[in-house]
């Protein structure tokens, strides 16, 4: 009875467990190893719909995501790092992909924000992978570890998205493993089965000897020797049965075990800045709309590719030209660039190049370029020309140096630029000058300081004062590199003022100073100048600081 019972609830689950493995089978996975969601409908009051980062919060399997636009427009669909997709949407109107219930449904929730509009998403260099078009796009992604994100949008990044989407998890063996359980599943079930129908047979006592004694008085031997007791047919089925459900069991958790996906273990997730091929792709870009707004003196179109204090200084250079009635600039480009670009794991992200100059010999271009947030465009923040003749640091396997490197290098970068400001505010006579390696730029630049102040001084009743001040900002762009030498981009403010003496006034008479405050302008208190000096250090583990190139631009005359 106890055996039938147990076959009963064998032959149940047995049965239980083949449907299971049925339906994965043929009904959920199938044999490409995918969980589909089935095609459903999303769309989005803002400009994209994006997942969170816990729905693909495992790595392993093959992401398919297969989007198709309900007005038959491009669309766009592709995956990212979190911190690029956060940078891109940021403040921006979207819908997030919340939770998917395989195979039924994905539920999402509206994000406030703006109406944007967002850059083309297709334009973007860091997407992981990526279809953009009209029709079905798809993509198969192998879900790597870390904090990633799926994002759908129209392709112009400019309308609300209202798309069908499925979803897709490929699992490796999933297939196989389904069909093992279903295997297992009808072993048990036969087994039950086996169990409940199949009676044992009784066991038939050996027959009665008669014994009989021989004259002598001693027995006789027994006709019948009992052997070892032998197994039941039901029996040894059984075994063989046990031992076959064992392997499968055995092999059904071996491909089980290499098919679940893996829980991620990176929580925060890095990448280059940008690829050496993009960067080339923006220094060609730059080339062009640099000689645009160059032959026009176009003051809006230069801001499109340049930031910082070196928009500025194109600008006022502009000025200047147009005020001298100069010819514009010849064409030229940045050519052969070699580019340095550090990890980084947020916004602003930045990178440096090393570029030959196509009219200018003599010297190469280095350009520190910034990207602001994921969605906005890279723009030379500082430039200089270096002489050939400087031996440069290899940029390859630059990274943005920390404060654990101040104490590795001769100085903290930001004092050697208050160093170098206190140096040309003190004049040739300064104690920190023996901090730099002597360069004719700088004593250049303090001799001709000197003379100016010189000759503005020379009317000790017109004039009270004439002052230089240099101040350095803080947090200028500065890298590692891989020999140990930090490589710091630095602009230094320099304010000009001379003060006048009562009853008098004073006006800026020569260039470029006039192309800012005519000579018709008169000041009775102080005249005030101000140029920005874009400056290149290296700064190495020990010894001085090399000045590697100091190029100057004046941006601003007056004075009141």
């Amino acid at each position: 009875m106890i055996r039938r019972i147990f076959g009963v609830l064998l032959a149940l689950i047995g049965l239980i467990v083949a449907v299971v493995g049925v339906a994965a089978a043929f009904w959920l996975i199938g044999p490409d190893n995918t969980v589909q969601s089935g095609e459903q409908q999303l769309s989005s009051k803002g400009l994209a719909i994006a997942s969170t980062p816990d729905l693909l919060n495992r790595h392993g399997p093959v992401l398919h995501v297969d989007v198709r636009s309900t007005k038959n427009q491009p669309v766009f669909v592709g995956v990212a790092r979190d911190f690029d997709v956060s940078s891109y949407l940021k403040d921006i109107a979207h819908t997030k992909l919340v939770q998917v219930q395989y195979p039924i449904a994905l539920s999402t929730q509206d994000q406030k924000g703006t109406a944007g509009p967002l850059a083309a998403p297709d334009t973007l260099d860091w997407w992981v992978a990526k279809a953009n078009g009209t029709g079905t796009q798809s993509i198969a992604w192998p879900i790597e570890d870390g904090p990633y994100d799926v994002v759908i949008m129209s392709a112009d990044g400019k309308t609300a998205p209202d798309v069908q989407v499925d979803l897709g998890i490929e699992i490796p063996k999933a297939f196989i493993m389904s069909l093992v359980i279903l295997a297992a599943g009808i072993i048990l079930l036969a087994v039950g089965i086996l169990l409940v129908l199949f009676r044992r047979r009784s066991r038939l006592e050996p027959p009665q000897n008669t014994s009989y004694f021989p004259p002598d008085g001693t027995p006789a031997p027994s006709q019948h020797q009992p052997g070892p007791p032998q197994q039941s047919g039901a029996q040894t089925g059984g075994g063989a049965v046990r031992r076959v459900l064992t392997v499968g069991l055995a092999f059904g958790l071996v491909t089980g075990c290499t098919a679940i996906p893996q829980p991620d273990t990176v929580k925060a997730l890095t990448r280059p800045a940008i690829g050496d091929a993009a960067a080339v792709a923006v220094i060609k870009h730059y080339n062009v709309v640099n000689n645009k707004a160059n032959s026009t003196r176009n003051r809006n179109l230069i801001a499109t590719i340049e930031g910082g204090d070196l928009v500025r200084e194109s600008q006022a250079g502009y000025t200047i030209d147009q005020a001298a009635k100069a010819k514009p600039d010849a064409a030229f480009t940045y050519t052969n660039s070699v580019i340095g670009a550090p990890q980084f794991g947020g916004y602003p992200m930045r990178f440096v190049s090393s570029s030959g100059i196509s009219d200018n010999k003599a010297y190469r271009h280095l350009g520190v370029w910034e990207r602001v947030s994921a969605g906005s465009p890279w723009m030379l923040r500082f430039a200089a020309g270096v002489k050939t003749t400087v031996k440069l640091p290899d940029l390859i396997g630059l990274r943005p140096a920390g404060k654990a490197d101040n104490t590795k290098l001769a100085a903290a970068p930001q004092a050697a630029a208050t160093a170098l400001a206190t140096y040309l505010t003190a004049g040739a006579k300064s104690p920190k000058a023996a901090v730099f390696v002597p360069n004719t730029d700088i004593t250049g630049l303090i001799a001709d300081l000197a003379k100016t102040r010189a000759g503005q001084a020379s009317t000790p009743k017109a004039v009270r004062s004439v002052t230089d001040v240099f101040t350095a900002p803080q947090g200028a762009p500065t890298f590692m590199t891989k020999a140990g030498t930090a490589i710091m981009f630095v602009t230094l403010t320099h304010e000009h003022t001379l003060l006048v003496a009562n009853n008098y006034n004073f006006s800026w008479a020569a260039p470029p100073m006039t192309a800012f405050s005519p000579a018709t302008a008169k000041y009775e208190s102080a005249l005030t100048s101000t140029t920005l000096h874009d400056v290149v250090l290296l700064i190495p583990p020990k010894g001085k600081i090399q000045v590697a190139s100091l190029d100057s631009q004046l941006v601003d005359a007056g004075g009141y």
